[in-house]
């Protein structure tokens, strides 16, 4: 096979292989448990960017795994992807509403309701495929775990999530699998750094 249709493919096999997803959602789990969830008097929240709508299905099959098998009654996720995603190991089809289910009223989360849910105590974890990161407000994001690669402004909205303030939030975490903090420097410092105005500021207006 050509050189890049090959890495494009074995990074696709890496990526989505179950051994992979586990490992990495025991990690995500643990962590948000141990060091971020009683953040915010217990109210804070995390977000999981996933690099495909497959790879957000498969993460919230494993994280509805591991909690149950191990009793976790403290942390509940939610997912977020458009449209309906086949599994070609399974041939299931997943859909976000299908997925979604209540742990109130055990009846299915609609797109539109997902974000007043996430907002509420009911739930802790969002994973997102290309969904919610951009103009997305909500204040008790305290960390973010990244599996997708990030460039440029793509970078800068989707880690941008966990700027809204709250009071007592402190400095929100990241945890990213795949990206270079060299990388996701090089993306914020245009606007880190440089501030741009076509024609000075009028003081009188000021």
């Amino acid at each position: 096979m050509p050189k890049k249709k090959a890495q494009k493919k074995l990074g696709k096999f890496m990526a989505l292989h179950p051994h992979n997803i586990e490992q990495k959602t025991e990690i995500m789990v643990e962590h948000f448990r141990g060091h971020v969830k009683h953040k915010l008097g217990g109210r804070a929240k995390a977000m999981v960017v996933t690099g495909s709508r497959l790879h957000a299905v498969r993460y919230m099959l494993s994280f509805q795994k591991y909690i149950e098998e191990n009793h976790y009654t403290d942390i509940h996720p939610l997912v977020a992807f458009s449209g309906t995603v086949k599994d070609p190991d399974t041939e299931k089809e997943y859909s976000e509403p299908s997925m979604n289910i209540d742990v109130v009223t055990g009846k299915h989360i609609s797109e539109s309701q997902l974000p007043d849910k996430f907002d509420s105590s009911d739930y802790q974890v969002l994973l997102v495929a290309n969904k919610y990161q951009t103009g997305f407000d909500q204040p008790l994001l305290c960390a973010m775990y990244v599996d997708k690669r990030l460039d440029g402004v793509q970078a800068v909205q989707a880690l941008s999530r966990l700027n809204r303030t709250s009071p007592g939030k402190e400095v929100p975490f990241v945890l990213d699998f795949v990206n270079e903090s060299e990388d996701i420097y090089l993306a914020f410092k245009p606007y880190y750094n440089v501030t741009t105005l076509q024609e000075p500021s009028d003081p009188n207006h000021l």
